[in-house]
């Protein structure tokens, strides 16, 4: 019991530190203070990207939107109060989709806009997933993942509310958890393996209202946009994989990628070697959900495993991306401090807190760990559903 409540306690100094910290580092970045961690030039730049992708269809020009050099002069020119030099490759790759849920921020400017966005989706994640844990939500919300999240104006909080809110109803309420879950389609590499995974876990009421509300919302941004502006989004994302695309994006954000391409690549390797060890990951993602899903029943760390594949998965994740697995993080530590923890399982913890972060640091000295620290933990929720498995694995160490 001693041992239980040192580690709780730990916990929470350790969680409260760093929020004080992030706020700190939030506050004096936003009021022109002076610099105590990396130096952010333009304040939320994706959601500038996002406010003037609305900008340009309201004022009839959709045709912008999708087209990489055109958009990016296009936000050059309408926020040059706020971007202190010419800026380069901001594209608006997402589905029509995600303009369609960002269309009711039109009417208002990008500050008063940001600020609906971030605290409307910042609440839906405390109302699906947040009031399941106070103490750790509070934690979340003042991460360095949260912190990554609202400086760079992301829509991390929506993922990470839609994301857990649907798994967690998915044995009581598969209609509700299929509807939250389908809306990811927002952000199509975030529902990657959701689909997947409904159908190892044999959830077919659930995989039927994902589908349902995937197709509902496909053909409601249909008539809105129209199939031109949806044949847009499909070229704008061949090319988003092309090799300008691809090498410009890394040149300018490699330091915040998470990916195992980026680390292969950080450390030198060949584009097509890099893009190989990708794959083989994401192969190894995909497996470990099918098992997880067929074999295992519903509990936090078949969550943790989902969360863990799906960040590993894509090749464009960044340190906010990582939000999406603080809640996986925070049920884990829970379990270890009941159970029991593996031998050094204390410390992918605040490794995992800190990442988002000190893996920026890391990776602009040709040191990429962070795709280590993000498998690591993954290797945790691997051994934690020891006890939904039909097959025994081995036990934590007991806590004394």
């Amino acid at each position: 019991m001693k041992t239980k409540r040192t580690d709780l306690v730990l916990a929470a100094c350790f969680c409260g530190a760093i929020g004080l910290y992030d706020a700190l580092y939030l506050l004096l970045g936003l009021t022109g203070g002076p610099i105590i961690g990396p130096a952010m030039d333009i304040l939320f730049p994706d959601f500038l990207v996002f406010h003037a992708a609305v900008r340009a269809w309201l004022e009839g020009k959709a045709t912008l939107i999708y087209n990489v050099d055109a958009f990016t002069a296009f936000q050059n020119v309408i926020y040059a109060d706020r971007i202190p030099a010419t800026i380069h490759l901001r594209p608006f790759f997402y589905p029509p989709i995600w303009l369609l849920l960002l269309l009711p921020l039109g009417a208002l400017g990008v500050g008063k806009a940001y600020g609906l966005c971030f605290s409307g989706t910042a609440a839906l994640a405390t109302v699906l997933e947040g009031r399941r844990d106070w103490w750790g939500w509070l934690a979340i919300i003042t991460s360095p993942a949260a912190l990554w999240t609202i400086l760079a104006g992301q829509n991390t909080f929506l993922s990470v509310a839609l994301f857990y809110g649907g798994l967690h109803l998915l044995e009581r309420k598969p209609a509700a958890a299929g509807i939250l879950l389908g809306m990811l389609s927002y952000k199509p590499q975030i529902l990657a393996l959701v689909p997947l995974a409904l159908v190892a876990a044999r959830q077919w009421r659930a995989l039927g209202w994902t589908l349902a509300t995937v197709v509902m919302l496909s053909l409601v941004s249909l008539g809105v946009f129209g199939l031109d502006f949806w044949s847009a989004f499909f070229d704008a994302a061949r090319e988003a994989s092309s090799s300008r695309v691809v090498n410009e994006t890394f040149e300018r954000i490699f330091m915040q990628m998470t990916t195992l391409l980026a680390a292969a690549r950080i450390v030198g390797l060949a584009p097509g070697l890099s893009a190989a060890i990708q794959l083989g990951g994401s192969a190894l993602a995909v497996i470990a959900v099918w098992i997880a899903f067929r074999r295992h029943v519903q509990s936090e760390p078949r969550i943790a495993v989902l969360a863990t594949a799906t960040i590993l998965v894509s090749p464009y994740t960044l340190n906010y991306d990582l939000l999406l697995l603080m809640p996986a993080a925070v049920a884990l530590f829970r379990m270890g401090v009941a159970l029991g923890f593996y031998p050094l399982e204390r410390l992918i913890y605040p490794a995992l807190w800190l990442t988002p972060t000190l893996g920026w640091a890391f990776n602009q000295h040709g040191l990429p760990l962070i795709p280590l620290v993000i498998v690591t933990f993954g290797a945790v929720a691997w051994a934690r559903l020891g006890g939904q498995s039909k097959v025994e694995l081995p036990q934590p160490a007991t806590t004394r």
